[in-house]
Protein backbone atom coordinates (compact mmCIF):
# COMPACT_ATOMS: atom_id res chain seq x y z
CA UNK A 1 0.00 0.00 0.00
CA UNK A 2 2.78 2.71 0.74
CA UNK A 3 4.26 1.43 -2.80
CA UNK A 4 0.79 2.62 -4.61
CA UNK A 5 0.55 5.78 -2.41
CA UNK A 6 4.55 6.65 -3.34
CA UNK A 7 3.70 6.03 -7.41
CA UNK A 8 0.14 7.69 -7.27
CA UNK A 9 2.24 10.92 -6.21
CA UNK A 10 4.71 10.84 -8.29
CA UNK A 11 1.89 9.91 -10.92
CA UNK A 12 0.18 13.20 -9.93
CA UNK A 13 2.52 15.46 -10.01
CA UNK A 14 4.54 14.26 -13.11
CA UNK A 15 1.19 15.29 -14.77
CA UNK A 16 -0.66 18.07 -13.15
CA UNK A 17 2.57 20.32 -11.67
CA UNK A 18 5.85 19.28 -13.80
CA UNK A 19 7.06 21.77 -16.18
CA UNK A 20 6.11 21.59 -19.85
CA UNK A 21 8.54 18.98 -21.97
CA UNK A 22 11.41 22.04 -22.59
CA UNK A 23 11.76 19.65 -26.13
CA UNK A 24 8.19 20.99 -27.03
CA UNK A 25 8.09 24.18 -25.83
CA UNK A 26 11.73 25.43 -27.10
CA UNK A 27 11.42 28.41 -29.35
CA UNK A 28 13.45 28.57 -32.59
CA UNK A 29 15.50 31.67 -32.42
CA UNK A 30 15.30 33.40 -36.01
CA UNK A 31 18.22 35.41 -37.07
CA UNK A 32 15.64 37.53 -39.00
CA UNK A 33 14.03 38.87 -35.99
CA UNK A 34 15.45 41.94 -33.88
CA UNK A 35 17.70 41.78 -31.65
CA UNK A 36 15.58 42.73 -28.83
CA UNK A 37 13.51 39.80 -29.98
CA UNK A 38 16.70 37.55 -29.81
CA UNK A 39 17.14 38.55 -26.46
CA UNK A 40 13.72 37.86 -25.24
CA UNK A 41 13.52 34.19 -26.94
CA UNK A 42 16.96 33.62 -25.41
CA UNK A 43 15.62 34.54 -22.26
CA UNK A 44 12.55 32.80 -22.50
CA UNK A 45 14.47 29.64 -23.40
CA UNK A 46 16.95 30.26 -20.01
CA UNK A 47 14.07 30.45 -17.85
CA UNK A 48 12.23 27.36 -19.48
CA UNK A 49 15.55 25.17 -18.71
CA UNK A 50 16.02 26.98 -15.13
CA UNK A 51 12.88 26.18 -14.43
CA UNK A 52 13.20 22.07 -15.77
CA UNK A 53 16.50 22.05 -13.61
CA UNK A 54 14.60 23.29 -10.71
CA UNK A 55 11.70 21.02 -11.20
CA UNK A 56 14.70 17.60 -11.15
CA UNK A 57 16.90 18.79 -8.57
CA UNK A 58 14.24 20.14 -5.86
CA UNK A 59 10.61 20.81 -6.95
CA UNK A 60 9.71 17.22 -7.56
CA UNK A 61 10.78 15.12 -4.82
CA UNK A 62 9.38 17.82 -2.82
CA UNK A 63 6.24 18.01 -4.21
CA UNK A 64 5.81 14.10 -4.44
CA UNK A 65 6.66 13.80 -0.84
CA UNK A 66 3.92 16.27 -0.05
CA UNK A 67 1.25 14.51 -1.93
CA UNK A 68 2.02 11.37 -0.27
CA UNK A 69 1.61 12.58 2.66
CA UNK A 70 -1.84 14.61 1.98
CA UNK A 71 -3.45 11.78 0.43
CA UNK A 72 -2.46 9.20 3.13
CA UNK A 73 -3.63 11.27 5.52
CA UNK A 74 -7.51 11.84 3.94
CA UNK A 75 -7.73 7.51 3.35
CA UNK A 76 -7.11 7.19 7.33
CA UNK A 77 -9.28 10.31 7.73
CA UNK A 78 -11.97 9.12 5.73
CA UNK A 79 -11.64 5.41 6.90
CA UNK A 80 -15.83 4.46 7.30
CA UNK A 81 -17.17 7.31 5.10
CA UNK A 82 -18.63 8.21 1.52
CA UNK A 83 -14.49 8.39 -0.03
CA UNK A 84 -12.64 6.26 -2.33
CA UNK A 85 -9.65 6.27 -4.00
CA UNK A 86 -9.22 3.70 -6.76
CA UNK A 87 -5.86 3.14 -8.66
CA UNK A 88 -5.25 1.71 -12.02
CA UNK A 89 -2.16 -1.13 -12.53
CA UNK A 90 -1.35 -2.29 -15.79
CA UNK A 91 -2.20 -5.98 -16.84
CA UNK A 92 -1.51 -8.43 -19.25
CA UNK A 93 -4.04 -11.52 -20.38
CA UNK A 94 -2.76 -14.71 -20.74
CA UNK A 95 -3.70 -16.32 -24.53
CA UNK A 96 -4.25 -19.55 -23.40
CA UNK A 97 -6.40 -19.02 -20.97
CA UNK A 98 -7.85 -15.66 -21.26
CA UNK A 99 -7.11 -14.41 -18.01
CA UNK A 100 -5.48 -11.48 -16.42
CA UNK A 101 -2.04 -11.92 -14.97
CA UNK A 102 -0.50 -9.04 -13.42
CA UNK A 103 1.69 -7.77 -15.70
CA UNK A 104 3.91 -4.72 -13.23
CA UNK A 105 3.15 -3.24 -10.05
CA UNK A 106 3.38 0.27 -11.38
CA UNK A 107 0.17 2.59 -11.03
CA UNK A 108 -0.91 3.59 -14.55
CA UNK A 109 -3.99 5.26 -13.40
CA UNK A 110 -5.97 6.75 -10.40
CA UNK A 111 -9.57 8.38 -9.36
CA UNK A 112 -10.65 10.02 -6.07
CA UNK A 113 -14.20 10.30 -5.09
CA UNK A 114 -16.09 11.93 -2.17
CA UNK A 115 -19.12 13.92 -1.38
CA UNK A 116 -19.39 17.66 -1.85
CA UNK A 117 -22.59 19.30 -1.76
CA UNK A 118 -24.24 19.80 -5.12
CA UNK A 119 -27.51 20.68 -6.19
CA UNK A 120 -30.27 19.07 -5.81
CA UNK A 121 -34.18 18.91 -6.94
CA UNK A 122 -37.40 17.16 -6.14
CA UNK A 123 -38.84 14.94 -8.91
CA UNK A 124 -41.93 17.34 -9.39
CA UNK A 125 -39.33 19.82 -10.53
CA UNK A 126 -38.45 17.39 -13.80
CA UNK A 127 -35.39 19.08 -15.80
CA UNK A 128 -34.89 19.73 -19.09
CA UNK A 129 -31.85 18.60 -21.49
CA UNK A 130 -30.02 20.71 -24.46
CA UNK A 131 -27.24 21.04 -26.20
CA UNK A 132 -24.57 23.63 -25.84
CA UNK A 133 -22.42 25.27 -28.46
CA UNK A 134 -20.40 22.27 -28.38
CA UNK A 135 -21.93 18.78 -29.91
CA UNK A 136 -20.15 17.05 -26.55
CA UNK A 137 -21.55 20.45 -24.40
CA UNK A 138 -24.75 18.96 -23.25
CA UNK A 139 -26.76 20.69 -20.50
CA UNK A 140 -29.83 20.35 -18.24
CA UNK A 141 -31.99 23.24 -17.14
CA UNK A 142 -34.07 23.01 -13.99
CA UNK A 143 -37.87 24.59 -14.60
CA UNK A 144 -37.66 25.41 -10.99
CA UNK A 145 -34.66 27.06 -9.87
CA UNK A 146 -36.22 28.25 -6.62
CA UNK A 147 -36.26 24.42 -5.40
CA UNK A 148 -32.90 23.64 -5.80
CA UNK A 149 -31.15 22.77 -2.49
CA UNK A 150 -28.20 22.13 -2.21
CA UNK A 151 -26.84 18.30 -0.22
CA UNK A 152 -23.53 15.88 0.06
CA UNK A 153 -23.72 13.91 -3.48
CA UNK A 154 -20.68 11.93 -4.64
CA UNK A 155 -18.50 13.70 -6.49
CA UNK A 156 -15.11 13.11 -8.67
CA UNK A 157 -12.31 15.00 -7.37
CA UNK A 158 -9.33 13.78 -9.44
CA UNK A 159 -9.30 11.52 -11.99
CA UNK A 160 -5.31 10.94 -13.81
CA UNK A 161 -4.10 8.66 -16.27
CA UNK A 162 -0.02 8.13 -17.44
CA UNK A 163 0.15 9.74 -20.86
CA UNK A 164 2.05 6.51 -21.96
CA UNK A 165 -1.57 4.26 -21.27
CA UNK A 166 -4.21 6.78 -22.07
CA UNK A 167 -6.46 5.66 -24.58
CA UNK A 168 -6.76 2.29 -23.87
CA UNK A 169 -9.78 2.84 -21.70
CA UNK A 170 -8.48 3.26 -18.18
CA UNK A 171 -10.05 6.37 -17.52
CA UNK A 172 -13.65 5.42 -18.92
CA UNK A 173 -12.89 1.78 -16.30
CA UNK A 174 -11.96 3.84 -12.85
CA UNK A 175 -15.12 6.31 -13.56
CA UNK A 176 -17.25 3.04 -14.03
CA UNK A 177 -16.12 1.76 -10.84
CA UNK A 178 -16.65 4.98 -9.20
CA UNK A 179 -20.06 5.16 -10.68
CA UNK A 180 -20.49 1.36 -9.52
CA UNK A 181 -19.59 2.08 -6.17
CA UNK A 182 -21.58 5.45 -5.59
CA UNK A 183 -24.98 3.76 -6.55
CA UNK A 184 -24.53 -0.31 -5.29
CA UNK A 185 -22.37 0.74 -1.89
CA UNK A 186 -23.38 4.08 -1.44
CA UNK A 187 -26.89 4.08 -2.56
CA UNK A 188 -26.80 7.42 -4.55
CA UNK A 189 -28.61 8.62 -7.00
CA UNK A 190 -26.76 11.03 -9.04
CA UNK A 191 -23.04 11.36 -9.52
CA UNK A 192 -21.38 14.77 -10.40
CA UNK A 193 -17.60 16.30 -11.51
CA UNK A 194 -15.81 19.18 -11.95
CA UNK A 195 -14.08 20.27 -14.83
CA UNK A 196 -12.04 23.45 -15.89
CA UNK A 197 -13.71 25.20 -18.53
CA UNK A 198 -10.36 24.93 -20.80
CA UNK A 199 -10.04 21.21 -20.12
CA UNK A 200 -11.67 20.49 -23.49
CA UNK A 201 -10.45 16.54 -23.41
CA UNK A 202 -12.12 16.05 -19.98
CA UNK A 203 -15.28 17.98 -20.97
CA UNK A 204 -15.54 15.61 -24.27
CA UNK A 205 -14.40 12.66 -22.19
CA UNK A 206 -17.53 13.16 -19.14
CA UNK A 207 -19.51 14.23 -22.40
CA UNK A 208 -19.46 10.91 -23.86
CA UNK A 209 -20.12 8.87 -20.72
CA UNK A 210 -23.28 10.66 -20.07
CA UNK A 211 -22.52 14.06 -17.99
CA UNK A 212 -24.48 17.10 -18.21
CA UNK A 213 -23.46 20.36 -17.60
CA UNK A 214 -25.72 22.64 -15.12
CA UNK A 215 -26.97 25.74 -16.43
CA UNK A 216 -28.17 28.59 -14.09
CA UNK A 217 -31.47 30.60 -14.27
CA UNK A 218 -29.21 33.54 -16.17
CA UNK A 219 -28.66 31.05 -19.08
CA UNK A 220 -24.93 30.40 -18.84
CA UNK A 221 -23.15 27.51 -17.90
CA UNK A 222 -23.37 26.83 -13.65
CA UNK A 223 -19.57 27.53 -12.23
CA UNK A 224 -18.59 26.96 -9.33
CA UNK A 225 -14.99 27.18 -8.06
CA UNK A 226 -13.45 24.27 -6.17
CA UNK A 227 -9.35 23.93 -4.70
CA UNK A 228 -6.84 22.48 -6.70
CA UNK A 229 -3.42 21.37 -5.44
CA UNK A 230 -0.29 22.53 -7.49
CA UNK A 231 3.50 22.56 -6.13
CA UNK A 232 2.36 22.17 -2.54
CA UNK A 233 -0.09 25.27 -2.80
CA UNK A 234 -4.11 25.47 -2.75
CA UNK A 235 -5.67 27.31 -5.63
CA UNK A 236 -9.11 27.97 -5.93
CA UNK A 237 -10.38 27.61 -9.64
CA UNK A 238 -13.37 27.97 -11.57
CA UNK A 239 -15.44 24.91 -12.78
CA UNK A 240 -18.13 23.57 -14.54
CA UNK A 241 -20.34 21.22 -12.52
CA UNK A 242 -21.44 18.00 -14.48
CA UNK A 243 -23.43 15.36 -13.46
CA UNK A 244 -25.05 12.36 -14.17
CA UNK A 245 -28.09 10.08 -13.00
CA UNK A 246 -26.88 6.48 -11.36
CA UNK A 247 -28.60 3.21 -12.21
CA UNK A 248 -28.61 -0.15 -10.46
CA UNK A 249 -26.62 -2.55 -12.02
CA UNK A 250 -28.71 -5.26 -10.83
CA UNK A 251 -31.68 -4.34 -12.26
CA UNK A 252 -30.91 -1.85 -14.35
CA UNK A 253 -33.68 0.53 -13.27
CA UNK A 254 -33.24 4.29 -11.99
CA UNK A 255 -32.63 4.30 -8.42
CA UNK A 256 -35.05 5.89 -5.91
CA UNK A 257 -38.20 8.40 -6.43
CA UNK A 258 -36.68 11.60 -6.51
CA UNK A 259 -34.83 13.61 -9.33
CA UNK A 260 -31.44 15.61 -9.15
CA UNK A 261 -29.83 17.75 -11.01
Amino acid sequence: LPRDFHQLSSLLANTFDAPADISLTKTTINNNNSQQQQQQQQQSSFQSKLEVFQWNMIERSLTEEYTYKQYTSTSRRMRGKKYCLLVAKECIQDDDTGSYLRGTEDVVGMVEMGMSLCPTVSLDDQIDSCSGDDENDNVVIAKNNHDIGLRPQPTVGVLCVNPTHQKKGIGRALVDKCEEVAAEVWGERFIFVDVEPNNRNALTFFGTRGYDGLVAESGERQVRNATVLRRRAAESRPHYLLSKRLTRNRSDEEIGPEDVL
